[in-house]
């Protein structure tokens, strides 16, 4: 009976939550992301703290380990840099799993995706609505030392549609394992390791839009 209450217990997928108090940053006590194919935690470390004012949601964040980064092509924004090495955070308003949620992605070269993704299904993406860099509004940068690399992002309230008390989120980190020949790579499952905060359990394939696995995040107004 105890064996059957841990597997019973173990086997149910608990949603992390963030609780922001104003103009105060907090980081996230996970520093090791998750493979979003099973939720093995990974070897690098990730680090992530966030912080809410009265104009912007400010993410800061550090990804050790990333021995490849000058390997990265993509240098214009919304281009197709989620096939090479990106942070990613995906966000929407309310508690709900949502069908409906902004995309953004940044990487070492602080080239920048915005985009709001439609997902009916909560499998896969059905379209993408881009975000303009000028639109956006977002003041992002990078810094690369070594084999690691390092980014801030003050998304305004106001591409979100204004300051609320709650959010869904999940963040991502992907990161190349070996070294490419050619500069227009493309990642695969067998070269890079797809991470997230909160795993997707995809299985096989790696996906990261799947909407029931973003965690909670609370802002205090």
């Amino acid at each position: 009976m105890l064996i059957f209450l841990y597997l019973f217990f173990a086997s149910m997928s608990i949603t992390p939550s963030i609780n922001l108090q104003k103009n105060i940053w907090t980081k996230l006590p996970e520093n090791h992301f998750k493979n979003a194919t099973d939720g093995k935690s990974s070897s690098q470390t990730t680090e992530v703290k966030l912080k809410a004012d009265d104009q912007y949601l400010s993410i800061e964040f550090n990804c050790l380990q990333n021995p490849f980064i000058t390997q990265n092509s993509y240098t214009k924004h919304n281009s197709e840099m989620y096939n090479q090495e990106v942070f990613e955070v995906f966000i929407a308003e309310g508690s709900d799993t949502p069908t409906r949620y902004l995309e953004l992605e940044i990487n070492p070269n602080n080239a920048l995706f915005a985009g709001w993704i439609e997902n009916p299904t909560k499998e896969a993406p059905e379209s993408c609505d881009f975000v303009s860099h000028e639109d956006a509004k977002i003041i992002h940068s990078v810094s690369k030392t070594g084999n690691s690399w390092s980014g801030k992002m003050q998304i305004p309230w106001t591409l979100l549609g204004g300051k609320k008390n709650t959010y869904r989120v999940n963040f991502y980190r992907i990161i190349s394992l070996k070294s490419h020949i050619n500069s227009d790579w493309s990642g695969t499952p067998a070269t890079c390791a797809y991470l997230c905060w909160n795993p997707t359990m995809s299985g096989e394939v790696p996906r990261f839009h799947r909407p029931e696995a973003f965690g909670i995040l609370k802002v205090e107004k």
